[in-house]
């Protein structure tokens, strides 16, 4: 049982010596290199326990997989409280003797631990591998190790000492707790009708749930399925279950490895649906009275119907959700240009740059009509100056009125082109000759646009639409709380028109 190997010699030192009594019939094997690797006696028994589980049959490492509860293990080290069973499994982790995954069973309501067991040490480990590498690095017990080497007398006194092999005398092994309780559970007898639903499950599935739960009737199946009798027969139930495999996917989960709890798989697949409060459905499908089969397939009216209200409940909910993105979304554009400039819902910089290049513009325009009049680029200069001081009288009239910036640069370019036209008329009315005598040179206190009446805003109302309309006829789709319906543009834009037909007058 062991590699280490020595030569006899019978000057052995007189200490302890090891004399093998009998071969085990039912052990664990724990490798060497975990005995080795400094555990505490508790972090060592409980990998041994959870050793035990493995089937050795298994040859998969990713199936070497053992889920014993915690309380369980806190038995086996003496705990008292199944909660420092952590320290021992993060010491087991930390060697790399085990790994440990947390999973979710009971409906999701209760959590376990799957402990994956590595029998061989993991790649780059630099402990002591052999029982020899244990005596080279402490070379001053090499001589007690020599157990193999015996004195003929020590060899009489163990075969006197061992009673002979397959007679009635040599006491049966105790089974191991674990495994008694297992076998204890299964002796109990099933109904037929219980085993008859049992044996209607996938082989593949009964399979797995041999390897995770140790045999494939778990008390939670065989109580599920139990409870089902007192409803449908065995027939029906095995029917749900067959069409349950394929129609609900676990089949698939199965085929592709993601069926990671195979007794809940089994355990859904034989509860009856809760969902439809009549007792005849199965499935969306009605029984026939006193037979044991689906009635012609009729379906349920009661689950059509909910089926309907479930559809229009998520309809009303994704097109609720869509229109708040989109108002979410709306209230991001740039007012000027409508795109979503980074701005949060004010004006960007492109457009307020492009309402200032316009009046810019227009008082340009007006200085060159006043020059070409006058051949006096003084003049020129002064009809500048007016545009632009005509632009920003309007720009702090509509803020003076609560409009916003659109509508402040808005009113601003309106009255800087409204100056620029009446420039550009006085120069045709010189070339047609209607008027030869110049126009008067602005005075220093250009006349002001009338003034536009305050605007009241309801305080912590509701956006509602603006009724306003755009610059091409089409309705207005921003939002306001003003009280006379209209949005900082629309209100910009009128009060522009209001200063145009003032200075026509």
């Amino acid at each position: 049982m062991s590699d280490f190997d020595e030569p006899y010699d019978d000057e052995i030192d007189e200490g302890d010596q090891l004399v093998a009594e009998d071969w085990p019939t039912v052990h664990t094997p724990v490798p060497v290199w975990v005995m080795l690797a400094g555990l505490s006696a508790k972090a060592f028994l409980m990998y041994a326990f959870l050793a035990e589980h493995i089937n050795a049959r298994i040859q998969n490492p990713n199936r070497r997989i053992a889920c014993p509860k915690q309380k369980a293990i806190a038995v086996v080290l003496e705990l008292a409280d199944d909660r420092q069973v952590a320290t021992y499994r993060k010491e087991l982790e930390a060697l790399g003797a085990i790994r440990a995954e947390k999973y979710r069973y009971a409906g999701g309501m209760r959590q376990g631990y799957k402990y994956f067991v590595r029998f061989n040490p993991p790649a780059g480990y630099a402990g002591q591998l052999r029982l020899g590498d244990f005596y080279n690095a402490h070379p001053e017990f090499k001589a007690a190790a020599k157990w193999e080497g015996r004195t003929e007398a020590a060899k009489k006194a163990a075969a006197a000492t061992v009673p002979p092999q397959g007679t009635g005398s040599t006491p049966k092994p105790k089974p191991a707790p674990a495994r008694a309780a297992r076998k204890k559970a299964a002796e109990v007898a099933l109904a037929p009708d219980v085993l008859q639903v049992l044996a209607a499950f996938r082989p593949e599935l009964r399979e797995s749930m041999r390897e995770t739960a140790h045999t494939d009737a778990p008390k939670t199946l065989v109580t599920a399925v139990t409870k089902a009798l007192k409803e449908r027969t065995a027939e029906q139930l095995v029917a749900r279950v067959l069409r349950r495999w394929t129609a609900h996917g676990y089949a698939e989960k199965f085929e592709t490895g993601r069926l990671e709890r195979p007794v809940g798989a089994a355990v859904a697949m034989v509860r009856p649906p809760t969902e439809c409060p009549d007792a005849s459905c199965e499935d969306g499908e009605l029984l026939a009275d006193g037979v044991d089969r689906l009635a012609d397939g009729e379906p349920c009216v009661l689950c059509i119907e909910r089926g309907k209200d479930y559809k229009a409940s998520h309809k009303a909910a994704r097109d609720a959700k869509k229109e708040a993105a989109a108002t979410a979304a709306s209230r991001l554009l740039c007012p000027g240009c409508e795109q979503d400039r980074g701005t949060g819902g004010a004006l960007c910089p492109r457009c307020v740059s492009g309402f200032e290049n316009d009046i810019a513009g227009a008082a340009e325009r007006a200085a060159a009509d006043i020059t070409a009049l006058s051949s006096d680029s003084a003049q020129g200069e002064q009809a500048r100056e007016w545009a632009m001081s005509q632009a920003s009288e309007a720009r702090e009239a509509a803020r003076q009125s609560g409009v916003d910036i659109l509508g402040q640069l808005l009113a601003a370019q309106l009255a800087a082109r409204s100056a620029a036209r009446e420039a550009h008329q006085m120069r045709l009315n010189a070339l047609g000759g209607d008027q030869h005598e110049r126009p008067q040179e602005p005075t220093g206190e250009p006349e002001t646009a009338p003034a536009a009446p305050s605007v009241p805003v309801r305080d912590s109302a509701e956006p509602a639409p603006c009724s306003g309309a755009r610059w091409n006829g089409s309705p207005c789709t921003r939002t306001t709380t003003a009280e006379d319906g209209l949005c900082g543009a629309c209100r910009g834009a009128q009060l522009a028109q209001h200063q145009d037909l003032a200075a026509a007058r």
